[in-house]
């Protein structure tokens, strides 16, 4: 079993329209909605690589429940709502359909009082008995209290014995840090932000490596968009290219490496084979429209045409 945490899930609504013009009004070819957050689309691609897992949210209102009954009827993955008085937000993301382009359209999550705090701690520390790993995913909905939830539930964690990644940025992924998870999965951007520093060049990219591992995770994977991603665990250091696809959509690609890795965590296997899953089921994922939707072969095929090199 791998769990899932998603603080600050949304209804994920995207608007198909062939051009969009300013001012003007629109109506749409088509409209869609899935299940939204970070770890909602890891909870989707594990089901796709047919693991079984639990995705925990925090909810509130109808837009809330709306996402649960997505998680659960359309994912048809077991979901733990834990229920706030606020609203969960919508993102509304408006693809023109004769450039392909994607404007998204954020709202801000609900605000989580001190106790709904101590309700999501309690229903994630029953969530995470027996689980092999957990995985904490985006950014948290209400900086003012929630800003340590995750160095809060990784101990909790590792008392159940579970393995724990780490995918997050700002003041949450820094705390999250300190409470040292297993595994961490910034991006260039986040990590350069954590660090105060830019992280231009070959030598300060190996630096900031040795960074995260002297804060005592097992394992670094650091994200660099096109260029691919970088891995160390202390006694290797690789750089991975992914193989060439044809793009559709890029989102959630990063969430189902996160998959591909956990599952890899939670099976024991070495670490090669662990990113070529995870590259795999990236790929697979940025080949379709639908998040975290593919075939597990195609993912093993894209898998093997990924080149490591050290680094």
């Amino acid at each position: 079993m791998i769990v899932t945490l998603t603080p600050n899930p949304c209804v994920d609504k995207t608007l198909y329209l062939e051009t969009l013009r300013l001012g003007e009004k629109h109506r749409g070819l088509r409209a869609s909605a899935v299940a939204g957050g970070k770890g909602c689309n890891v909870s989707r691609a594990l089901k796709s690589l047919g693991y079984e897992t639990r995705a925990l949210v925090i909810v509130g209102g109808p837009t809330g429940r709306h996402v649960v009954q997505m998680i659960e009827e359309e994912d048809r993955v077991p979901c733990t709502p834990i229920w706030v008085q606020g609203m969960t937000r919508t993102i509304t993301t408006i693809l023109e359909a004769s450039v392909h382009r994607q404007t998204p359209l954020f709202e801000d999550g609900p605000a989580v009082n001190p106790a709904e705090k101590s309700a999501v701690l309690a229903a994630f520390r029953q969530a995470v008995q027996g689980a092999r790993v957990v995985t904490l995913n985006g950014a948290v909905t209400s900086p003012e209290t929630l800003t340590d939830l995750y160095a809060q539930c990784i101990p909790i964690a590792r008392e159940a014995g579970a393995k724990v990644i780490l995918d997050s940025y700002g003041p949450e992924f820094a705390a999250g840090l300190a409470a040292r998870p297993n595994v961490i999965k910034p991006n260039l951007e986040e990590a350069a932000a954590l660090m105060g520093r830019s992280l231009y060049g070959v030598s300060a990219r190996r630096d900031a490596l040795r960074y995260f591992l002297d804060q005592g995770v097992d394992a670094v994977v650091l994200s660099m968009g096109a260029e691919g991603l970088l891995f160390a665990d202390g006694i290797r250091s690789w750089q991975i290219t992914p193989p060439v696809i044809n793009e559709v959509n890029p989102v959630g690609s990063g969430d189902a490496l996160v998959a591909g890795l956990a599952i890899g965590l939670a099976e024991d296997w070495e670490w090669d084979r662990s990113l070529r899953f995870g590259i795999g089921a990236g790929a697979a994922n940025a080949m379709t429209w639908d998040i975290g939707h593919f075939e597990v072969g195609e993912v093993k095929r894209l898998g093997a045409r990924m080149v490591i090199r050290d680094f």
